[in-house]
């Protein structure tokens, strides 16, 4: 990591600083972990207690947070919402971290009709096929491979051992991390007429990702039967997802790891999928939506519902019928009890 110093991250971070502004940070680490020359968040009172075994040289904590007393000098840096701050700096130590020099590495194999910007990076091992088009600042880490016809937008970052499969379209300024796979055949089989064997569907379609998406590593989206797999401008989605042939996924939407959409699900703006869940095809999910971490959805859901639970309801009616399965063994002894003639009221 680069090295700042506390004022210059208070600065930054437009936050009041207590002591030395001159204190050096080359390091970020938790409050039980940090160093004299690291820097520290406490955002809440559970890390404020921490405080008084820590070594941090530097802290950015909320107004609100009281630290209590400790051996050894440090600066604070008082701010609104550490959250906040600590994305900033994190900003701030990505941007002076090494980057990948500009250029096209020697083992790179490049079809002759692909258009590649001037300040392109492209890195060893990758494989990029006839009609694709890399914009500006587009990074490719090593090993990725685009099939043909596949275009990328400026300031796109693709990371080691992806995949982007034939017709691929991605936005600028996203992320896809490493062993993601995008556009691969969507999972369509009917039986034979004669029925002795399943006949695969062939898809025909591309996958659409729009500006600032980031997909987590090992995640794969396929391509539409006809027509394509769309993602909304500011989507993220974690490692280990799987989205199927023609989902429409809105804007801004949270999909957490290890998530499961069948084909032709449709996920309205600003919706929020809790790791582990399935969703069934041909689904409607509205906007605002927010879906309990390991459910099982297989209806429809309107706008601004949380649902939650296997298979999945309106979170509050499953939160009820919960509470009534806990009762089912009291009312058990109380039915048998009736039964044998032995109640007592």
């Amino acid at each position: 990591m680069s090295s700042h110093t506390a004022g210059e991250l208070a600065e930054r971070t437009g936050g009041r600083l207590v002591g030395d502004d001159s204190r050096p940070v080359d390091s970020l680490q938790t409050v039980d972990k940090a160093g004299p020359t690291a820097l520290t968040f406490v955002g809440d009172a559970k890390w404020a207690k921490a405080w008084t075994d820590s070594r941090a040289g530097t802290v950015i904590v909320n107004e609100d947070v009281e630290l209590p007393e400790r051996s050894g000098e440090f600066t604070e840096i008082r701010v609104k919402n550490a959250d906040h701050a600590m994305i900033v700096v994190l900003d701030l130590f990505q941007e002076t971290a090494a980057m990948p020099a500009v250029g096209i590495h020697e083992t790179a194999v490049i079809d002759a009709s692909a258009s590649i910007s001037a300040d392109a990076s492209i890195g060893p091992h990758c494989q990029i096929g006839a009609g694709c088009r890399i914009a500006s600042g587009v990074v490719l880490r090593n090993s990725v491979t685009l099939k043909e016809d596949v275009e990328i937008g400026e300031g796109t970052l693709i990371d080691s051992s992806s995949v982007l499969h034939d017709g691929t379209r991605v936005g600028r300024g996203c992320i896809l991390h490493s062993n993601s796979v995008i556009g691969a055949d969507g999972f369509g089989y009917r039986p034979s007429p004669e029925g002795d064997r399943l006949v695969k569907i062939p898809h025909l379609g591309n996958v659409e990702i729009d500006d600032d998406v980031e997909i987590g590593a090992g995640t794969c989206i396929d391509r539409g039967k006809f027509g394509a797999t769309r993602i909304g401008q500011g989507t993220k989605i974690d490692n280990l997802c799987q989205i199927g042939h023609n989902c429409v996924i809105g804007r801004m939407c949270v999909i957490c790891g290890m998530v499961g959409i069948a084909g032709s699900t449709e996920v309205g703006d600003g919706t929020r999928i809790g790791g582990g869940s399935g969703i069934s095809d041909h689904l409607k999910i509205g906007k605002g939506v927010s879906i309990g971490a390991g459910s099982g959805l297989m209806n429809d859901i309107p706008d601004g519902e949380t649902w939650y639970g296997v298979p999945a309801g309106e979170r509050s009616r499953v939160l009820r019928e919960y509470a009534a399965v806990r009762k089912l063994p009291e009312w058990s002894k109380r039915i048998k009890s009736l039964l044998s003639g032995r109640e007592t009221t």
